[in-house]
């Protein structure tokens, strides 16, 4: 029985996308940033959240705790979005210190928690 040859490809038919340019990155700060805080602070037990920061759908950073702390991020903007997934075996309070909707603090108790917050 023969086998069938293959043929290489040489050339891509891929089609190219628009340049990128700086002015194509989201995650770039402008006169409009602002840092942030996002406070998490677990009471009677232990606890973990994870905060991340989305801008036009891409996640601009993330970072996560396993214990009461204050949670930086250095640029963000109005529109952003941030989101905190997290469990806690006691409560959990979230407080950020931007105009959020829906407003901070908020308080879970125990168990899984997640909340998306929209920057104004």
């Amino acid at each position: 029985m023969a086998k069938a040859s293959k043929k290489a490809t040489t050339g891509s038919t891929r089609k190219k996308g628009p340049a990128l340019t700086k002015a194509s990155l989201v995650a770039l700060p402008t006169a409009l940033s602002r840092p942030s805080t996002i406070g998490i602070t677990f009471f009677g037990g232990l606890g973990q959240a994870t905060v991340a920061l989305f801008r036009q759908g891409n996640m601009i950073n993330m970072q996560t705790t396993s214990l009461s702390a204050n949670i930086h991020f250095s640029d963000v903007q109005s529109g952003d979005v941030i989101a905190v997934n997290g469990v806690a075996t006691g409560k959990a309070t979230i407080s950020i210190d931007l105009a959020t909707s829906p407003e901070t603090p908020t308080n879970f108790g125990s168990g899984p928690f997640n909340i998306i917050y929209g920057v104004l």
